[in-house]
């Protein structure tokens, strides 16, 4: 039985059905500018872990599960891999950790792990038995794929920050378009201005691609990245929107993106641990 098929049938975390075009914005003559790049497919898994088992879950995803996924870097498979804790998060909440992998193929979408990999890394164990042990530390509760719209610069691919606030964005069937143009053409300058000041060091706007339909409550991910804890509470945009947009008020902005979504909840991320190319 192929790897691909073991990891399909026993970690839902691995669904690998579709693809998500990432576009990022790079430093360039000390400004960012928006550069298209090659394409990136992004898969979150959502992960609850027991406080039983949290010790083991964390020493299985970086002792035994980082160094695949490093292997996996190594040889062009994925761009990387990131491993977060949710903040204030308890046992009643549906996910306490995420998992993303980053993917610049389709193809590698539909073969996401060469077959010796966990025999390489670990020769003493064999998959069956990785598999195992890491179902007795956590549950996969759901998957999810994304589009990437625009981020700045690259996040969460170069030098993931320590914290990362993700807001999760409902949007009315309709308004997709104007959404995505309100948040491009008028935030995303914003939020360059932000990290260049040192306000922030990173925002990201994903568009959910599956699971999706009319009943889902959210169509999109807004990522703002700190490195600092206290930035979070201290959070201002109205300086950066001032230099950016001189000639049109910060309130008649608020007011026109509240029209166009509306933030279902948000979520603070803690960085445990992660990989890349």
């Amino acid at each position: 039985m192929c790897l691909t098929y073991i990891l399909a049938k026993h970690l839902k975390g691995f669904i690998f059905k579709t693809a998500i075009l990432i576009t990022a914005l790079t430093m360039f003559a000390f400004r960012l500018e928006a550069q298209t790049e090659s394409a990136l497919y992004v898969v979150v898994d959502y992960m609850k872990v027991q406080p039983e088992t949290n010790a083991a879950y964390l020493n299985f995803e970086q002792e035994i599960w980082k160094p695949m996924h490093e292997e996996r870097v190594k040889r062009g498979i994925i761009v990387g891999w990131y491993l977060y804790a949710v903040e204030f998060s308890g046992t009643g909440d549906e996910y306490n950790y995420v998992v993303i992998n980053l993917y610049d193929s389709a193809e590698r979408l539909e073969s996401p792990w060469d077959a010796d990999i966990p025999r390489q890394i670990h020769p003493s164990k064999s998959i069956q038995d990785i598999l195992q042990e890491t179902q007795k530390t956590r549950q996969t509760v759901k998957s999810e794929l994304y589009y990437s719209v625009a981020t700045a610069p690259r996040i969460p691919l170069e030098t993931p920050a320590p914290f990362m606030q993700v807001n999760y964005m409902q949007v009315e069937p309709g308004k997709q378009a104007d959404y995505e143009q309100l948040e491009t053409d008028i935030w995303l300058p914003i939020h360059n201005q932000s990290i260049l000041s040192g306000q922030t060091r990173g925002w990201g706007l994903w568009r959910s691609l599956f699971p999706r339909g009319a009943g889902r409550d959210y169509q999109y991910l807004t990522l703002n990245t700190f490195s600092d804890f206290s930035t979070i509470f201290n959070l201002d945009f109205s300086e950066s929107f001032g230099n950016i947009h001189p000639g049109e008020e910060f309130s008649d902005i608020m007011m026109k993106t509240r029209e166009t979504r509306a933030i279902a909840r948000t979520e603070l991320w803690d960085l445990i641990d992660y990989t890349i190319r």
